[in-house]
């Protein structure tokens, strides 16, 4: 059944992503209460998004989710005032209310009815309060009630305050006791077409500063209500009135406010004894906007997307630029990407032009302002394509903060303790790479659920907590993006892995036999092989980690293990930053040009054709105390070879996890930044060739598909 809410077209993907930005917080936010102390900060963060989602999905008319958001919200409040205490019951259920408003969120999306039934969560949720877990606590005997406060020429605090009466019941506790009322009045632009958001922004920026006493229009209508002009409220607060004026001239679309009848903001000049200066989204303290979970409608904003791109998009990313949030179209995104990888192909072309110009011209005043002019460019180039990359990029916080949430649920299911810790999070990647890590990373993260971490009687019995630990990290080094998913469970047997092997026909005996302990280790990759005894939800069929390891090699990465018996298990992932544009050292076989990403490269060697001997009828040097296979590359790509003409070779030598191999070409060229090309569907797929780039003199060179070479070449 179709249903329709009070929102736009254009307007649903940006409340779809701010819904899934607090349904994330709530999914974190409650399972950290679960295992840490009961801490203050954590629970209002929880309860501001809960109240949040409450005031979004009321603003469009989402009656169910408001409902249920509501109930949740009082549970929290309950938390939040000591009254509820925090328990693995509680806990289960308000994530169980979390998967509902999912799903109620997919209503907006697809404006059709979901199945969910929220009434029996509702009635769960309400339970908690009946069943001794609601706890009342007495208040401080210091408190004392204000019946009435008069703002007719009256003194509250240290403030002379002009206004209207207004009766109301406050209660002040005497820690408290510097708290004073302030009449907050403001205006909003007739021009508004989000009145309603603008209203909630100033409602959820005075809660953030102390308790409103009252306020005109009252919450409920401001969640219906589709024109506000005015809002007006008595604020209880102990914050000074010049960081209560700042936090609300940070809310756009305001003509005026005043505090306790003084204009403090007029048509968007701060007023004040201080010089008067332009008060905009940009100059008041963004910095406090992007941190400040009371203002979580700002980018639940059409009219500021609008301002900052000009036009909305369904599909889009985030970015922060001065804190300020902003979506831009993915697909003007890439077409910007691709205009700068032409600007870096016409680059590489006039630094090849001034290089030949310099070998065969004279200098002179014509000349050498040329070539001032190429330099000058090629610095600009640089720079924009920098600019370009830095907005691609988004922190790996968006994939590591669904993992916490996973980790409780699976670990439910199988009867563990587990905590898990993420770090690294701010590390940003290509936001082509983000989507491609999630899988893999599921699959190692449910690997050392299952397999890796011990039941708690297992662990106690080991001398070890009962409650173990999955650590999952993001940095960078030396250009790339390195992921670790690190357990400290009961580590894997490598002898075991040799026998599994062995019994699923993957290798011989001999095979086995021949193996190092990196190899052994590597076993586990092979598809359908698994050490587990028996088939359970999570794993036991024999795929996961060879998925891992065929998804990161298809996006230029690699993926090696780690294992201590008795003591854990880590996997390293290591990735290029981008996919679009690629460092890479061009090498020539003949005349033929081919790219290799220097991600995959560990160095280069010449070497005589004297050294390069034969084990097992295949090519190796000794290279400083270890034997490195080589791979003639024109083998590979059946193109007649001619090492006997010369006396020197070179060999690019090139990595795949513990793995190393040295491929022979005819010469080095140079690092050079290339633009990646797909091949097309004419061309088709080319085995050890991944893609195409065109260099700066306009020729074509073929980036080479490493891993697929150490599977030609049977390495």
């Amino acid at each position: 059944m179709e249903i329709i809410f009070d929102i736009s077209k254009d307007e649903v993907p940006i409340f779809l992503a701010e819904v899934d930005e607090h349904l994330q917080v709530l999914d974190n936010s409650l399972v950290r209460m679960e295992r840490e102390e009961p801490d203050p900060e954590l629970v209002q963060t929880v309860f501001r998004s809960a109240h949040t989602i409450k005031g979004m999905s009321g603003m469009i008319g989402h009656r169910r989710m408001t409902e249920l958001t509501h109930t949740l919200e009082t549970i929290l409040d309950g938390v939040r005032n000591n009254s509820i205490k925090v328990s693995p019951q509680l806990v289960n259920c308000c994530l169980e209310a979390v998967d509902c408003l999912r799903l109620l969120r997919g209503e907006v999306a697809t404006l059709q009815v979901s199945s969910v039934d929220i009434d029996e969560i509702v009635l769960s949720l309400k339970d908690l309060m009946k069943d001794g877990t609601w706890q009342e606590v007495s208040r401080n005997d210091a408190t004392k009630t204000m019946n009435t406060v008069l703002l007719n020429d009256k003194t509250i605090g240290d403030q002379n305050v002009r206004g209207h009466v207004i009766s109301t019941s406050v209660n002040i506790d005497q820690d408290d006791a510097q708290c004073r009322g302030l009449q907050i009045q403001a205006k909003i632009e007739t021009s508004s077409m989000a009145s309603a958001a603008r209203a909630f922004q100033i409602m959820m920026a005075l809660q953030d500063l102390g308790e409103i006493q009252s306020m005109t229009p009252t919450q409920e209508q401001i969640e219906t209500a589709t024109s506000i002009s005015d809002v007006s409220a008595i604020l209880l607060t102990d914050q000074s009135i010049e960081k209560v004026s700042k936090s609300l001239m940070m809310i756009s679309e305001i003509d005026e406010i005043s505090i306790n009848g003084e204009l403090i903001l007029s048509s968007g000049l701060e007023i004040s004894k201080q010089p008067q200066k332009v008060v905009s989204e940009q100059s008041a303290e963004p910095a406090k906007m992007e941190n400040n979970p009371s203002l979580p409608a700002k980018a639940f904003d059409p009219i500021l997307n609008e301002q900052v791109h000009g036009k909305r998009a369904p599909d889009s990313i985030g970015r922060r630029i001065s804190d300020l949030t902003f979506r831009m179209n993915v697909e003007r995104m890439d077409n910007l990407m691709n205009l700068v990888g032409e600007l870096i192909t016409d680059r590489n072309h006039l630094q090849q032009l001034r290089s030949q110009i310099a070998a065969e011209t004279s200098l002179n005043n014509d000349v050498e302002q040329l070539f001032e002019t190429i330099i000058h460019l090629g610095r600009i180039t640089d720079q924009l394509q920098e600019e370009v990359m830095s907005i691609r990029m988004l922190p790996l916080g968006s994939v590591f903060s669904r993992f916490p949430r996973l980790v409780h649920d699976m670990s439910r299911k199988v009867g563990k303790l587990i905590n898990m810790v993420v770090q690294g999070e701010e590390t940003e990647m290509d936001r082509s790479l983000i989507d491609e890590i999630y899988d893999p990373l599921i699959h190692l993260i449910r690997n050392s659920v299952d397999h890796g971490i011990e039941s708690p009687q297992e662990r106690l019995a080991a001398g070890k907590p009962e409650r173990g630990t999955i650590k999952l990290t993001a940095r960078h080094e030396q250009g790339r993006i390195i992921l670790t998913v690190e357990d400290d469970g009961r580590g894997i047997d490598r002898e075991k892995l040799r026998q599994k092997a062995i019994q699923k026909g993957l290798i011989s005996t001999e095979e086995a036999a021949a193996l190092t302990e990196a190899q052994s280790i590597d076993l586990m990759f092979l598809a359908g092989l698994s050490t587990s005894e028996k088939v359970t939800e999570l794993s036991g069929r024999g795929v996961g980690l060879d998925i891992v390891k065929t998804n990161i090699q298809r996006i230029n990465g690699s993926v090696q293990a780690e294992t201590w018996l008795g003591q854990g298990t880590q996997f390293q992932i290591v990735l290029p930053l981008t996919l679009a544009i690629v460092p890479s050292l061009l090498v020539k076989i003949q005349q033929a040009t081919f790219a290799i990403p220097m991600v995959m490269i560990s160095e280069t060697v010449r070497l005589e054709n004297s050294e390069i001997k034969s084990i097992w009828q295949k090519p190796v040097i000794l290279l400083r105390g270890s034997v490195l296979t080589l791979i003639h590359l024109s083998d590979v790509f059946n193109m007649p070879r001619k090492d006997e003409e010369r006396q020197y070779l070179f060999a690019v030598v090139i990595k795949s996890g513990k793995e190393r191999v040295g491929l022979i070409v005819d010469s080095l060229i140079g690092e050079e930044e290339v633009v990646v090309k797909p091949l097309g569907s004419f061309v088709g797929d080319i085995p050890g060739i991944s893609s195409a780039t065109i260099l700066g003199n306009g020729q074509v060179a073929l980036i080479v598909d490493v891993f697929n070479l150490f599977k030609l070449a049977g390495v």
